[in-house]
């Protein structure tokens, strides 16, 4: 790590380091985890958006203070924060990784019964998340399928019955 500017820097080397150790601590996919990174900051540290939010997972300052982020503009707490939020959502949303994806980008308000909020941004950018989440994972990846319709949506698959994640491999058809 160096200083530049006052703001902490990693290698990349680093930064997926920490995204395979809060991937783990947190019960998370690493792949989900760079996948929400590519969307929310395209890998950019330092990024802040129009609303504020700031970083590689692009947190803002009272979803940080929630999290007991100390540092937002510090990577490797950012993204600690960031999985850690997605975990808390994952369990909300009972695994539906659409649900929680939605209330990531649009607040746990804008997120209402059991579906996606029809908001544009919205449901681009989960589309997006999936798209890369589909991306980074290993070549013989398992299929995330919704149990409750068998319907596939990305990497593991989602008990409605559990609130953690099981994955299970799955054949593409």
């Amino acid at each position: 790590m160096s200083d530049f500017e006052g703001q902490p820097r990693y290698s990349k080397q680093e930064i997926h380091r920490a995204i395979s150790y809060y991937a783990k601590r947190y019960r998370l996919d690493p792949a989900l985890l760079r996948a929400v990174i590519k969307v929310e900051s395209d890998f950019r540290p330092h990024v802040v958006s129009r609303k504020g939010a700031v970083g590689l997972m692009q947190l803002t300052p009272d979803t940080a203070a929630t999290l007991r982020v100390a540092d937002i503009h510090d990577p490797i707490q950012n993204i600690r924060g960031g999985a850690k939020q997605l975990r808390r959502l994952l369990n909300l949303y009972k695994g539906n990784l659409s649900l929680t994806l939605a209330a990531y980008n649009a607040g746990i308000n804008r997120v209402k019964g059991r579906h996606v909020p029809r908001i544009r941004e919205t449901r681009v950018y989960v589309r997006k998340v999936l798209k890369y989440y589909r991306r980074y994972q290993p070549h013989q990846s398992p299929a995330i399928v919704d149990s409750r319709k068998g319907a596939e949506i990305g990497s593991i698959i989602l008990s409605p019955s559990s609130e953690s994640l099981a994955v299970a491999h799955a054949e593409r058809a």
